[in-house]
């Protein structure tokens, strides 16, 4: 039975099958579920007591914890309240202190759940002398935190008797039991607490209260007098600075802050202490208007009733801007407070009260004999200002009782109190202040603007008809020289517009009066469109029609530009109207609704007898317009009209194109065949460039309109633009091969035609890469495929020099295309494809037959030479890969391939040349050679492929690997690899002189020197005499043969540091005459003559298996060449091995390609298969 199914059983209290199953496997007692979960557990969940004893007596470990909560057998039987068998599982040694995953003791989770009488158990058995009663969870809280927060005061008397609980402990955020039980207001919890001594009444939790913070905010009172009696501190203040005092007055608890303010112990109190906002308690109470707590704040001796916040407030302020007379009286019979303190703004209490509408407070302040009602703010507002903008007629009316007060008073900006109470739509306020005395109606501001102007553009109606009806002046111009009426009409307000037309007093209204642009009221309310308002401005005598802006617009122009059809239509009905009358870009009303494509509005003007050939600012007519907005409607209108007998449809704009020239380019069918039925169409007519409607046609691409012109019978198929454009050569820069089709079935379409740089239209096709017209014109049978134009180009040269690979395997398959064909500079289709990076093109030419691969051009460039100097990494690749590619070619500045990649500073190509064999002393016409190139350089970049050497250069050199590509790295690589550091220019220069750090070139010269110049792997130890020069090491010298030192050229007398083998040597040592062992000479007699061939290799390569790499490097071999065969040939094995020894063989010359060499290496890297198989070639 496993142990979900008894926990099963005992769940469902089928405890007999449990109890007999535990009985005979005992041994199982302690076996988990999936969940950790033992028997023991769910049984004291379920509180069997005899359940729970067998398991005990069977050896049920009591301590072991679940995987989810890390609960106890005694946890679950505490969570479930199971006294009993608390007790008995305390008794029987379970740990009452484990902890679980919160780290919650046992005794926490029955303090949380106030199961008193599991606190007295766990308490009080005598098994618990160990209890840890102040054990703290995960958040520092202990039993006694719980008690507290929970508010159990029986249980937290339990926890006290206790001789070690901690009244004092703190949770993580700093909260004491005592803060605890008053944050969560268990006043007799608090007060039992506040008896036990090493209560600390001054304690803060993370919010910065203290007890007595709490206990206030609570509103216990006789909490906060007993802490207060107990010694606690009456000014703490918490995070925002509030003191206890703070938050009795901001909560208007009038009992707290008696006993705050009449305490015996608070002879210290400060009373005018500010929290963080700058707020004393005085400051608080008038903002909260509490009269009885200000009342007990003024009685108290210190209260300072002067004290001002930030931003220069004092409680009159306070109390005026929120508006508690009964504050403001008592404040105002307080000797110390003054009536004329201002703000930093300037406000004045009388400003606040003016400002927030308070009548009775206004009533008061000005009862005072220090109010001055003509004190103003910074902007220059008084008290009136303010109660005008902020709607209180009552306040307005008791300020102007006021014998100072000034009612045509003026701000910073020049407004008076009508200006601002016009503008808010104070309609009470503007009555009562127009029937003031001396009233200033038509005052204006530092804008130009009057009441009335602020009125209207605010949409108060009610206050423009009252203005207008005091005496407001309709024709008085603001700044912008607008009138009232301009503002209304502008904004759209019918309504407005119609008191300002239609009121009495507006018999001298000037409806036509402009503003500083010219505008009049018509003018805006054509611009923006409103029908119903030029109706009612065309209403009033003498509005005129065709007034002109400065600009020269007329209404019925701006309605037109746009595009108003319904005040169009309406004005078009005026008389009056001038449908010829040209704005400042030249249009008439005609172009205007041409462009809006307003046709309804067309067809009036031109039977109104608007000029339809009128050219504006760009030289186009209405036809122009219509055509190049594809507004067949509009077109048919102008071509088809009675009226328009007069057409000149033929008429060209000022880029010399007519109607059908635009409609050509912009590809309209409909349009085109409209105006080839006009009997006036010059499908002929050419534009300054010499194009005609065939060639704009075929430039857009539009087969349907070119084949509408080939059907005319005037369309000329041959006829030539400037440097020699026909339309077919048009069709096939662009590549509509459509439009292609339809001009090669033309029986007057020249395919041979040339242009006058030779181009053919086979040229251009390859030129943009166009693979369908290529094919067309390749179909064709007067097409020339070797053709040339300027400077020797074919078409092959044009389709390799602009990447498309369809495009050139097409050319390759005619007859006649020749793949070495040579432009006049040179250069062979392979040369322009290498040079441009077109890597799909070159490696399709590669593989054609009798490609010239190093064919070179005038200035001795290989197509190899080219892609290195451009930089283009997988075009070298390629060319690389081919075996007829060969590495140095100098051209006419002696430059080899390998110079160029290191004159390019692109190591990734330097690598790749040289991984391939490439000559490494190779020198250019100034007698650089490589290193003196690199050394010139700041820093190589593009490794497309990591190359490892270059880290152990770095290594060496002691540089950072961040310098990995820096000319010194580089240039010990290319040294390592056999550049000489010794060879000196035509300046007599040598690398070395050309490195400035005197440490990082003897770094690199003790470098280069201490490893063998071969395998690069080994310590040199072999030394040359007479120079002295240790270049290899022991198992290379056993390889090579050599009579010259290859640094200093000096022939070699004698060697050291080699020590031969006397039998059976695995090495032979072949160092010209200076060999003495017999056995060594009787080996290089044997040998010397045989050579191994390519043929050979396929065999031994297929008996390596594994052990190919080690082969590698005893041939001398690198170790990251080894790496990148392994990369390209992931899969196969005896791949790998054969092109090891391929690079071996031709990376040798012929002399060092000898069976001896091969078979020493085979023997010390325990090759026998391969060993016997070399054997067995040469028997």
């Amino acid at each position: 039975m496993d142990v979900d199914k008894i926990i099963s059983k005992i769940q469902n209290g089928d405890f007999k099958d449990v109890k007999r199953f535990i009985k005979k496997n005992p041994d199982q007692v302690n076996n988990r579920n999936s969940k950790g979960v033992t028997v023991l557990m769910v049984a004291c969940e379920q509180g069997n007591k005899e359940l729970i004893t067998l398991l005990t007596e069977s050896g049920a470990d009591l301590n072991i914890s679940d995987e989810d909560k890390k609960w106890t057998a005694l946890h679950y039987a505490v969570e479930k309240h199971k006294t009993d068998v608390v007790a008995f599982l305390v008794s029987s040694g379970a740990n009452v202190n484990k902890q679980d995953s919160g780290g919650n003791t046992p005794l926490h989770l029955a303090v949380k759940k106030n199961y008193e009488d599991v606190v007295k158990v766990l308490l009080n058995s005598k098994e618990n002398n160990n209890l840890q009663v102040n054990q703290q969870n995960e958040l520092g809280w202990t039993a006694l935190h719980f008690a507290c927060r929970y508010g159990s005061k029986d249980v937290v008397e339990l926890l006290l008797k206790h001789k070690d609980t901690d009244v004092k402990a703190e949770t993580k955020q700093g909260s004491t039991p005592l803060q605890l039980a008053s944050a969560h207001r268990h006043k007799e919890v608090v007060d039992f607490l506040q008896q036990q001594n090493g209560i600390n009444a001054n304690k803060v939790d993370e919010e910065g209260d203290t007890p007595l913070h709490l206990a206030v905010q609570n509103h216990r009172t006789d909490s906060v007098a007993f802490l207060v009696s107990s010694g606690a501190n009456v000014n703490k203040q918490d995070s925002w600075g509030d003191t206890p005092l703070h938050l009795a007055v901001w909560n208007n608890y009038e009992d707290v802050v008696k006993v705050l303010l009449n305490s015996k112990e608070n002879n210290n109190l400060q009373v005018n202490q500010k929290n963080n906002f700058s707020a004393t308690a005085l400051h608080v109470a008038c903002q909260y208007g509490s009269k009885d707590v200000v009342e007990l704040l003024l009685q108290h001796k210190d209260t300072d009733v002067k004290a001002v916040m930030e931003d220069g407030s004092t409680a009159l302020h306070l109390a005026c801007r929120y508006g508690s007379k009964d504050v403001v009286e008592l404040l105002l019979q307080h000797k110390d407070t003054d009536v004329k303190a201002v703000m930093e703004d300037g406000s004045t209490a009388l400003h606040l009260a003016c400002r927030y509408g308070s009548k009775d407070v206004v009533e008061l302040l000005l009862q005072h004999k220090d109010t001055d009602v003509k004190a103003v703010m910074e902007d220059g507002s008084t008290a009136l200002h303010l109660a005008c903008r902020y709607r209180s007629k009552d306040v307005v009316e008791l300020l102007l009782q006021h014998k100072d007060t000034d009612v045509n008073a003026v701000t910073n900006h020049g407004y008076t109190p009508l200006h601002l109470a016009s503008s808010h739509g104070r309609t009470e306020v503007v009555d009562f202040l127009l029937k003031q005395k001396g009233m200033d109606v038509n005052k204006v501001n530092l804008k130009g603007d009057t009441p009335l102007h602020l009125a209207v553009q605010k949409h108060k109606i009610d206050v423009v008809a009252f203005l207008v009806s005091s005496g407001g002046n309709v024709n008085k111009q603001d700044s912008g020289g607008n009138t009232p009426l301009h503002l209304a009409v502008k904004n759209k307000y019918e309504d407005v517009v119609k008191v300002l037309l239609n009121s009495k007093e507006n018999n001298n209204l000037q409806v036509n009066q402009q503003n500083e642009l010219g505008w009049t009221a018509l003018h805006f309310a054509c611009r923006y469109g409103s029908k119903d308002v030029v109706e009612l401005l065309l209403q009033q005598n003498g509005t005129d029609v065709k007034a002109e802006t400065k600009q020269g617009s007329t209404p019925l122009q701006l309605a037109s530009a746009h595009r108003h059809k319904e005040v169009v239509d309406f004005l078009q009905q005026q008389n009056g109207i001038n449908a010829n009358k040209v704005d400042e870009e030249g249009d008439t009303p005609l172009h205007l609704a041409v462009q809006n494509h307003r046709t309804d509005s067309v067809a009036f003007l031109v039977s109104s007898g608007a000029n339809v050939n009128k050219q504006d600012s760009w030289g186009d007519t209405p036809l122009h317009l219509a055509v190049w907005n594809n507004y067949e409607d509009v077109v048919k209108v102008l071509l088809n009209s009675k009226e328009n007998n007069n057409l000149q449809v033929n008429q060209k704009n000022n880029f010399s194109a007519t109607a059908l020239h635009v409609a050509c380019q912009y590809g309209s069918k409909d349009v085109v065949e409209l105006l080839l039925q006009h009997k006036d169409t010059d499908v002929k007519a050419v534009m300054e460039d010499g194009s005609t409607a065939l060639h704009l046609a075929c430039r857009y691409g539009s087969k349907d309109v070119v084949e509408l012109l080939l059907q005319h019978k005037d369309t000329d198929v041959k006829a030539v633009m400037e440097d020699g454009w026909t339309a077919l050569h048009l069709a096939c820069r662009y590549g509509s091969k459509d439009v292609v089709e339809l001009l090669l079935q033309h029986k007057d379409t020249d395919v041979k035609a040339v242009m006058e740089d030779g181009s053919t239209a086979l040229h251009l096709a390859c030129r943009y890469r166009s693979k369908d017209v290529v094919e067309l014109l390749l179909q064709h049978k007067d097409t020339d495929v070797k053709a040339v134009r300027e400077h020797g180009w074919t078409a092959l040269h044009l389709a390799c020099r602009y990447g498309s690979k369809d495009v050139v395997e097409l050319l390759l398959q005619q007859n006649g295309t020749d793949v070495n064909a040579v432009t006049n500079h040179g250069y062979t289709p392979l040369h322009l494809a290498s040079s441009h990076g077109r890597t799909e093109v070159v490696d399709f030419l590669l593989k054609q037959k009798g490609m010239d691969v190093n064919k070179v051009n005038l200035k001795g460039d290989t197509p190899l030479h080219l892609a290195v100097r451009n930089q283009h990494y997988d075009v070298v690749a390629s060319m690389l890969a081919q075996d007829s590619v060969k590495l140095d070619i100098e051209n006419d500045d002696k430059r080899t391939p390998l110079l160029e990649a290191v004159y390019a500073a692109h190591i990734g190509i330097v690598h790749e040349i040289i991984t391939c064999g490439a000559k490494m002393n190779a020198v250019d016409k100034d007698g650089n050679n490589c290193l003196h190139i690199a050394a010139e350089k700041e820093e190589f970049h593009s490794e497309v492929k990591r190359i490892p050497i270059l880290d152990e250069c770095c290594r060496e050199l002691q540089l950072d690997k961040d310098r990995r590509l820096s000319e010194i790295v580089v240039l010990s690589y290319l040294a390592s690899h056999g550049a000489s550091l010794y060879h000196r220019n035509d300046e007599k220069v040598t690398p070395l002189d050309c490195i400035e750090n005197q440490h990082l070139k003897e770094k690199l010269k003790t470098f280069l020197q201490s490893l063998c110049w071969w395998c690069q792997e080994k310590k040199a130890t072999v030394t040359l005499h007479p120079c002295r020069h240790t270049i290899c090491c022991q198992n290379c010298c056993s390889q090579m043969t050599f009579k010259q030192c290859p640094i200093c050229r000096q022939h070699i007398r004698s060697i050291s540091g080699f020590v031969c083998p006397k039998s059976e040597e695995k090495a032979v040592q072949t160092v010209a005459e200076s060999v003495e062992c017999p056995k060594c000479k009787e080996k290089v007699e044997s040998f010397e003559s045989v050579m191994v061939e390519e043929k050979h290799l396929h065999r031994v390569s297929q008996k390596l298996a594994g052990k190919w790499q080690p082969l590698g490097r005893e041939l001398g071999i690198r170790q990251y060449e080894l790496d990148n065969i392994k990369e390209n040939n992931p899969l196969n094995v005896e791949e790998q091995g054969f092109q090891m020894l391929l690079r071996w063989w031709r990376g040798n010359d012929p002399e060092k390609r000898t069976l001896q060499i091969l078979k020493a290496a085979l023997e010390r890297t325990e090759c026998q298969d391969a060993l016997e198989c070399l054997s067995s070639e040469f028997n």
